[in-house]
């Protein structure tokens, strides 16, 4: 079990709160688009924690059955009860819970990227709010959060043939708005406010651009040229929307995706092998420019790798 989550999601360990004996549970998943869906239980009490780790799904548990305690650092750990929902954010900090003997559980492991997708779509540029919570509960029987995922599920367990690219869609919307809504609203955030400013199509297809390539470095004109917009109008609008210019965002991407080849890395790489294969070429300026931005040396990311 820890393998498999490990490779889909991020370090999990799992461990029985009575050490007498190993759990014997059981565990389903599938997935749907960029949700993968799981259900478990586990038979004992049992402590599951998964480390932080960037780029990480963002889980939402839903106790079906049972109770769990999720960690809450710097708070009084609550106990949720059946049919009560957990987010946690692992790209943002690691995360712990037990589960009571005869928990059963839904899990979600939703792509950020798609969250920020159908955020983007739905709300306007909120998706870099700094005060969401990483960790919340919400949910319970009555709510629309509740509601919506019995409708999924209900929809997916009827249908026979395989889910068409529509169904997909339609899932993936329903769950991810549905989720920053009770999520927001947890954080005491309005997603209907006015200032929500829904961004041009044309700067997400540039940043879908500048993530792909972004080991290529591409220069302004390539980027604005794939996405058929004039350079001044690719930066002004980039100003406008994500208040930095398509450089900045670059650098940025850039820097994000080392970090997220560091944590993951092989610990037989060096740091100057895996910035090389994401196009750095100056390992003197990358390493300053890296530290900058978190506040650590590569070396010392690269310890910290899961393998």
């Amino acid at each position: 079990m820890s393998e498999w989550a490990s490779g889909k999601i991020t370090s999990v360990s799992m461990a029985p709160l009575d050490h007498t004996e190993l759990p014997n549970g059981i565990f389903h998943s599938m997935r749907v688009g960029r949700i993968g869906i799981s259900r478990s239980m586990y038979g004992k009490a049992t402590l599951v924690s998964g480390e932080e780790c960037f780029g990480a799904p963002v889980i939402v548990s839903t106790n079906i059955r049972g109770h769990s305690i999720p960690e809450l650092q710097g708070k009084e750990d609550l106990v949720n009860g059946p049919d009560i929902s957990f987010v946690s954010d692992l790209s943002q900090g690691s995360h712990s819970t037990q589960l009571s003997a005869n928990n059963v559980q839904m899990q979600l492991a939703i792509d950020p990227k798609l969250l920020d997708e159908v955020g983007r779509n739905w709300f306007g540029n909120i998706h870099e709010n700094k005060a969401w919570q990483i960790k919340t509960r919400f949910g319970g029987r009555g709510t629309s959060w509740h509601d919506c995922l019995t409708y999924i599920m209900r929809l997916i367990a009827g249908t026979s043939h395989p889910l068409s690219n529509r169904n997909i869609r339609h899932i993936e919307e329903t769950l991810c708005s549905n989720l920053l809504e009770n999520w927001a609203a947890q954080s005491g955030i309005n997603l209907s406010e006015e200032n929500n400013i829904i961004v041009p199509r044309v700067i997400r297809m540039a940043e879908e651009y500048i993530i792909e390539h972004a080991a290529d470095a591409p220069t302004l004109a390539e980027i604005a040229q794939n996405v058929d917009i004039s350079v001044r109008n690719l930066t002004m609008n980039f100003k406008k929307f994500r208040g930095c210019t398509p450089g900045q965002f670059l650098r940025e991407q850039r820097l994000q995706a080392v970090r997220k080849e560091l944590l993951v890395g092989d610990q037989r790489q060096t740091v100057s092998q895996i910035a090389a294969s994401m196009g750095y070429i100056h390992m003197g300026e990358f390493a300053k420019a890296y530290r900058k931005r978190f506040c650590e040396r590569p070396s010392e990311t690269l310890k910290r790798s899961i393998w």
